[in-house]
């Protein structure tokens, strides 16, 4: 017996999921209505309601069925799943992991069945190849990533652009009455940070150094 779940997304509530409602319908006419999950989210991440309600109860299935039963999820095409190739691919894993058939309506050799149990292992390789590719292109995407980042900071420091966060500047004039204040009892050290501008191990630190130029200043007397 095959178990049959599908998965639709489109990016923006503009964009129309009738496309991939029929492409499945199509492929598994069987398929009932409930276990279609349909979301219009961005692919960018894979915490998205539907889907993983989907994933729960598919979960929930596969302890179920008996050995020789198929658990799939269609899709119409992988970017429906999700945008990211290092995402897909743990995607991927966990499909196989969990003995639920991948089937990608654009990708012809994830649509081979097989009525014999015994062939079983023609899916589960079918689903290691799937996820040898996307571990590549998760690989190579990485890789062009970081080499884009690299060379945008490389033009950018070629043209005197400094990284990291601006050093808070105070004046020692204005930490100096700010620190006799909070030294004298009138304010906390809490308004003196505020006043500052500063988070308290910053402004320990220049109290710190402070003090001690204070200190070397009275020795030298």
């Amino acid at each position: 017996m095959i178990y049959s779940y599908g998965y639709e997304r489109t990016s923006t509530r503009t964009q129309k999921l009738d496309r991939q409602d029929v492409a499945i319908k199509g492929y598994r006419k069987s398929i009932p209505e409930e276990n279609i999950f349909r979301e219009q989210l961005t692919g960018k991440n894979f915490e998205r309601a539907e889907y993983q309600r989907m994933k729960i109860i598919l979960e929930h299935v596969v302890k179920t069925v008996q050995p020789a039963d198929i658990v799939e999820v269609i899709f119409e095409e992988l970017d429906r799943l999700g945008r990211n190739a290092e995402g897909i691919k743990k995607e991927l894993e966990w499909y196989k992991e969990h003995n639920i058939c991948v089937r990608i309506l654009e990708i012809p050799t994830t649509l081979i069945e097989f009525k014999n149990a015994e062939n079983k292992w023609v899916l589960e390789l079918v689903s290691q190849i799937l996820i040898e590719v996307y571990a590549t292109m998760a690989e190579q995407e990485l890789e062009k990533r970081a080499k884009r980042q690299r060379e945008g900071i490389d033009v950018a420091l070629s043209k005197g652009v400094k990284f990291g966060r601006k050093p808070i500047v105070v004046e020692s004039e204005q930490f100096k009455m700010v620190y006799d204040r909070w030294k004298g009892g009138l304010i906390t050290a809490r308004t003196a940070m505020h006043e500052l501008g500063l988070k308290s191990n910053t402004f320990y630190r220049r109290v710190k150094d402070y003090e001690d130029s204070k200190n070397e200043s009275n020795n030298h007397k």
